[in-house]
């Protein structure tokens, strides 16, 4: 008999590929502050020996039937970092991008001719991630598969770069100046792209996280955002893109249709018929839970919570049983329920 971790992908799979399944998949989005939750793991160790990293990501997905696959991850910092980006920890190792004073200080796109792309195998965070991918191809256990870091949106880079208000007010101000800003941007993730497809061999999905983008109006985000994801990934045609945006995106949602996105992590708050109305039905949609609330339900709560959400996708397997974020603080126990309650629901 396949095991939870096998008809959990078969039914994600089949949900991407518009194919009808017999029931509904589960997708968490598991990100180094739920890896120290679950394992207590130091994040400066986390961070900076791969052998750590992969180490504490098999110790919590064993606890969850082995559903989820290893990732190298720096959270959002890789490319910025290579960009002039600042690296902080905070008391407690969390780590954060802040932005580059000399891109902060420019005037308009001519101050910034010394801005280059960066190197992903510099001295930043891209090249801590291609180590810890290749100790993860090189060591992954039995079972496992390795996935790619995380990209950032390309305006989210940019945004970290140049200060969220700052960049904003540039796309009506001078928008030559966000333009050139993001050349460098989007160059730098191609790089590092092809870098990680380098050690992994093929790029089947990358997981594109863009909460930034959400600033700005559906016009702004055609002009500013769309052009760059075609630029992005016109070097790889067969490489899926998958959306994380939990912001309050509803305006924006006809337009991340047009971004060649397959599936969507949409807001916690936004009910799944309403994203299921605002993109016709075209791509996966990944939530109907607010991670506040799994943090709080006992497990029998969260299995029955979950079996209410799962009635409320009425049989449409484009509907991805998710939180619309990262499940930091969910207990494991709650997290099971999850899994256990997609299971046992059947489409009819």
């Amino acid at each position: 008999m396949p095991t939870l971790r096998e008809r959990n992908f078969r039914r994600l799979r089949q949900s991407v590929a518009g194919e009808k399944s017999d029931g509904h998949a589960v997708f968490n989005f598991y990100t180094f502050p739920f890896f120290q939750a679950v394992t207590g793991v130091k994040l400066d160790d986390y961070f900076h020996k791969p052998e750590v990293a992969l180490q504490c990501q098999v110790e919590a997905l064993d606890l969850l039937d082995g559903v989820g696959n290893v990732v190298p991850d720096v959270g959002s910092v890789a490319e910025a970092s290579g960009l002039g980006g600042i690296v902080k920890f905070d008391n407690l190792g969390f780590i954060s991008i802040h932005p580059n004073p000399d891109i902060v200080a420019a005037n308009d796109a001519g101050d910034l001719d010394w801005l280059v792309p960066g190197d992903p195998y510099g001295d930043n965070y891209m090249k801590q991630v291609l180590d810890t991918l290749q100790y993860m191809v090189d060591n992954c256990p039995e079972g496992y598969k390795v996935n790619p870091h995380p990209v950032m949106g390309p305006f989210t880079v940019g945004a970290s770069l140049r200060g969220l208000i700052n960049f904003c007010e540039d796309t009506v101000e001078d928008p030559d100046l966000v333009n050139k800003i993001l050349d460098v941007v989007v160059e730098t993730q191609i790089r590092f792209m092809r870098a990680q497809k380098k050690i992994l061999g093929s790029l089947h999905h990358i997981l594109i996280a863009d909460d930034l983008s959400s600033m700005l109006s559906i016009s702004a985000y055609r002009t500013f955002v769309l052009p760059r994801y075609e630029q992005m990934f016109k070097e790889f045609p067969d490489t899926q893109r998958w959306l994380h945006n939990d912001a309050r995106a509803q305006h924006i949602a006809p337009a991340i249709v047009d971004a060649g996105m397959v599936a969507w992590q949409y807001l916690p708050t936004m009910d799944p018929s309403v994203a299921l109305e605002l993109t016709k039905g075209k791509i996966t949609l990944l939530g109907g839970l607010n991670p506040l609330d799994l943090q709080k339900w006992t497990a029998d709560e969260t299995y029955d919570k979950c079996i209410e959400v799962l009635e409320s996708f009425q049989g449409n397997n484009k509907c991805v049983l998710a939180a619309g974020g990262s499940i930091n603080q969910v207990p494991i126990e709650n997290l099971k329920a999850m899994f256990k309650a997609a299971d046992d629901y059947k489409i009819k």
